[in-house]
């Protein structure tokens, strides 16, 4: 279902929070590091907010969504996210507001601007809102993130003002605590106040495993000779998005390889509500297809272990996690190079 559209005065209000924000220049004394959060009035999440800009290559406000947001923007910026990997650019769940060149501004972006009679001369003067979401292409903002975005920005202007004054205020009593901005409503206006808070509990785990077949397990696993074969598995974001209505998508591939062969024996592209199944049927007829069952398969992503290991336990083949898999690794790079034209 598609989310519902901003009015024209709901952006109006987006983009006058992005130019009075602007016109404080925070990144000229606000870190990367100093974070922040602004709790969603409607749902009580929190947004971690960071200021980008403090060496002056690119001028945003990001709002990264609840713990699973924050932890991804600490992997990046710890570098703990490699470039290389097929994941990477997935990791980022947040809004964000750029400050562009035109020349960077699409025409959606502008057509917009002109419509509401803005307008913008100069470097880094044009701001561009996008929400960022795993597995989903870089999009235009909806009602209730437009919404938000707006409080965000404007509870993010006053921490700025006051790290200005304080450059100690975002130091916190205790570890793993941030400041947060909360609102409540007294007499009929609503008041934001400061408080100390560690992250919510991160949501962990894969969905649950399907049910698996036991008889048909047994069937493979007396049908089908085990072979001295050992298998390369992964499955990743898929490095081109499509789009069936709605917000496009970036599917999931499921990528068998042989590991001394590099022979590709199967890739598969599902969408992210059905890829367990649909991995875990690809699985299953590979070995019923080709009538191997390999000694060991190879796997580096622990959602990816789970799901393979209800099937390698009962069919004795040996699960073993590899921080790098060479073939799985080539073919991506094939495949990302055909997409992209080159």
């Amino acid at each position: 279902m598609e989310e519902s559209k901003p009015t024209l005065d709901e952006l109006k209000a987006l983009y006058d929070a992005a130019i009075e924000f602007k016109k404080i220049e925070p990144w000229k004394w606000v870190k990367e590091t100093d974070i922040f959060g602004v709790q969603k009035p409607l749902t009580g999440e929190v947004g971690y907010c960071c200021i980008m800009g403090e060496i002056g290559e690119m001028l945003a406000m990001a709002v990264y969504h609840g713990t699973e947001g924050l932890q991804g923007y600490l992997k990046i910026l710890n570098n703990q996210v490699k470039p290389e990997d097929p994941d990477s650019l997935h990791i980022q769940d947040c809004l964000i507001v750029m400050f562009e060149d035109k020349r960077f501004v699409e025409k959606e972006d502008i057509q917009l601007i002109n419509r509401l009679g803005y307008k913008f001369k100069g470097h880094n003067a044009w701001p561009v809102f996008r929400s960022y979401k795993p597995g989903y292409f870089p999009w235009f903002l909806s009602r209730d993130e437009a919404l938000y975005m707006v409080e965000a920005l404007n509870q993010a202007k006053d921490v700025c003002l006051r790290l200005k004054e304080n450059n100690q205020m975002l130091h916190p009593p205790q570890k793993n605590q941030y400041l947060i901005r909360l609102s409540e409503t007294k007499d009929g206006k609503v008041i934001w106040k400061d408080e100390w808070r560690e992250p919510a509990p991160i949501k962990t785990g894969y969905h649950a495993n399907e049910p698996v077949d036991e008889i048909r397990l047994q069937r493979i696993k007396n049908t089908i000779k085990q072979v001295p074969a050992v298998w390369e598995i992964d499955f990743f974001f898929a490095p081109t998005a499509v789009r069936e209505g709605g917000r496009p998508f970036f599917p999931q591939a499921i990528m068998i390889a042989d590991h001394d062969t590099g022979f590709i024996h199967d890739v598969h592209l599902a969408q992210k509500d059905t890829c367990q199944k649909e991995f875990s049927e690809k699985f299953l007829l590979r070995m019923e297809n080709t009538l191997i069952v390999p000694m060991e398969i190879l796997v580096r992503k622990e959602d990816v272990a789970k799901l393979l290991e209800p099937y390698t336990s009962r069919l004795n083949i040996k699960l073993s996690k590899s921080k790098k898999l060479q073939n799985v690794d080539n073919a991506i790079k094939s495949m990302t190079r055909h997409f992209k034209g080159f």
